[in-house]
């Protein structure tokens, strides 16, 4: 008996000695990312203001003596602006890597009125109507849940015909787990999640592509078309997994498309 304690008793210790070893790598992984985010917002932002800031000087001096070689310095500031943009996209997906667990109490509704005052000049330039439901009020992130509803509502606003004045619906209601889709597996298992879903009526997209745009950098259409660095529902999808939930959507080409977002109850 003795015996059998004494190595349930060290097997205990190895497997405690384990974890302490892997949140160790995970402070480390943690402490990388960290590093990597102020390289990223600083060592390789600053030296892209300077090539548009220079770029700029250029055109403002030089303009009339520049011919065809404008259009070529017009093209290198657009590509700065593009890089400028991509490296604060992998900055916030850098953050929300490192995300926390937090709980306290965020009014959905609340994160909708900022994000829409946000998008206030496209929604008028662009004739768009925006009809909520009452949204809930879930635990979490404030400023990850406003980043998860300004993506979303932003492509919902920018996939859309040029010919179609953009209309976007947002509904709410509870799912139980047992009636959740199969292919819908939110991170946290509870009795029941408040399903939003956020409908519009744009260009869509095939449903064979749905897993794949929630990946990094993934694009079904060319940046000429549409712009944007394909990251956007990549952080989507990392802040409703850090909320314990789970997304997805259901589209056909040409009919619009609804992003369902599940976050527990």
């Amino acid at each position: 008996m003795n015996e059998e304690l004494a190595a349930i008793n060290e097997e205990y210790l190895a497997t405690n000695e384990e974890l302490a070893g892997s949140n160790q790598l995970l402070l480390r992984s943690n402490e990388s990312l960290q590093r990597f985010s102020y390289v990223a917002s600083h060592d390789l932002q600053e030296p892209l203001r300077k090539i548009q800031s220079f770029g700029d000087l250029v055109v403002n001096r030089y303009a009339s003596k520049l011919g065809d070689g404008a259009e070529y310095l017009k093209r290198m500031q657009t590509a700065a602006s593009r890089m400028s943009v991509l490296i604060d996209d992998l900055l916030t997906f850098s953050r929300i890597s490192t995300y926390q667990e937090a709980t306290t109490p965020v009014l959905l509704n609340d994160v909708l009125t900022q994000v829409l005052t946000d998008l206030e000049l496209i929604i008028q330039e662009t004739g768009a109507t925006v009809n909520a439901a009452i949204l809930p009020i879930v635990h979490g992130d404030q400023t990850q849940l406003n980043q998860l509803f300004q993506n979303l509502l932003s492509n919902a606003l920018k996939f859309s015909s040029h010919d179609t004045i953009p209309a976007i619906s947002i509904t709410a209601e509870i799912k139980f787990a047992n009636e959740l889709p199969a292919h819908v597996i939110p991170t946290s298992r509870v009795a029941a999640y408040h399903r939003i879903d956020i409908a519009d009526n744009g260009i869509g997209f095939d449903q064979k592509h749905v897993s794949r745009i929630f990946q990094v950098f993934q694009r079904l259409h060319g940046k000429n078309e549409f712009p944007g660095t394909g990251i956007g529902l990549a952080i989507c999808e990392r802040v409703v997994s850090n909320h314990g939930g789970a997304i997805t959507a259901r589209s056909q080409p040409g009919q619009g498309a609804v992003f369902s977002v599940y976050l527990p109850v």
